[in-house]
């Protein structure tokens, strides 16, 4: 399901607004029993929720192809092995340029992707095998579902990656797995 949804968004979109919308007309119509009544306010009600929606898609695509067209990858990185309170659970977004054996990361923020730091070149020792699903309290302070993690061994020890799988891929790919 999940992954038809990636490939389908703007259809999964338009089956989510009409169940949305039959949704809030119900229970419009529960409340003031005026089909009219309903009818109206689940269509503003819900015609916001799909706007925003459209919104976000567009701008995860568009970043997407933005990031693909230059060969780098969205991801969030920590370090497990570091001190406590630094980034050994708190994860780091940003945007990964993997070359082989060594992976370029900029710090970034939000969905523009804007830097919020100098880059960190990695130097990769080890793949380790296997990759993890994130589960609620190792996604801590990360806002996308349906990502994986995977461990490297760099010149300064341990470090995770946490993206999509298809990016893990890649990742996967470029550096030598």
């Amino acid at each position: 399901m999940k992954e038809w949804v990636r490939q389908h968004p703007y259809v999964a979109l338009a089956v989510g607004y009409i169940l949305l919308f039959v949704f809030v007309t119900g229970m419009w119509f529960a409340v003031r029993h005026d089909l009219t009544y309903a009818l109206t306010t689940a269509f503003v009600w819900t015609l916001f929720y799909w706007l925003f929606a459209v919104v976000q898609v567009r701008r995860r695509r568009r970043t997407k192809v933005r990031l693909e067209g230059h060969g780098q990858i969205m991801v969030y990185l920590r370090y497990p092995d570091s001190r406590p309170g630094s980034l050994d659970s708190i994860w780091n977004q940003g945007i990964a340029t993997p070359s082989p054996r060594t992976i370029q990361f900029q710090p970034a923020v939000y969905d523009t992707l804007e830097p919020s730091g100098r880059p960190t070149t990695i130097k990769i020792q080890e793949l380790l095998p296997g990759r993890r699903k994130m589960n609620g309290k190792d996604r801590k302070y990360i806002p996308v579902y349906g990502l994986q993690a995977m461990t490297l061994m760099g010149d300064g020890g341990k470090v995770e990656i946490a993206a999509h799988p298809e990016a893990l891929d890649k990742l996967g790919e470029v550096l030598g797995q």
